[in-house]
């Protein structure tokens, strides 16, 4: 069953994959409300530029192609949301597998925009 809500969530995934692979965190961007909260391991960011900056940061360097396995997104009310993610990152030279990273992500969705962003590891 689809949702307004899990439709952003959808569409902010497919955009942050593709980010990733190309750096154009242009679609990323336009679906973040301009408040956005970022919740990492490591700390926690505010706003849409320090959100983009985060996950131009963890792109992978040009050796590298990336591939996600993806589980389904969960409701969890209210607009919250929550979703378990593998990234296969293959060596560009070789095509082997060179490592993967296993990432749960939590997306609260508020007037059509993410408004929460958290990402564990999982």
């Amino acid at each position: 069953m689809s949702t307004p809500d899990l439709d952003i969530a959808q569409q902010f995934q497919a955009a942050a994959e593709d980010a990733l692979r190309t750096g154009d965190f242009e679609p990323v961007a336009a679906l973040l409300a301009p408040d956005v909260e970022c919740v990492m391991p490591q700390h926690t960011l505010q706003g849409v530029d320090a959100l983009i900056g985060e996950l131009s940061r963890v792109r992978p360097t040009e050796r590298f192609d990336v591939e996600f396995e993806n589980g389904d997104w969960k409701p969890h009310g209210k607009g919250r949301f929550s979703c378990e993610i593998r990234a296969l990152y293959r060596s560009q030279v070789s095509d082997d597998l060179s490592y993967s990273r296993d990432r749960s992500f939590a997306l609260t969705v508020r007037d059509r925009k993410v408004s929460r962003f958290e990402m564990r590891f999982a």
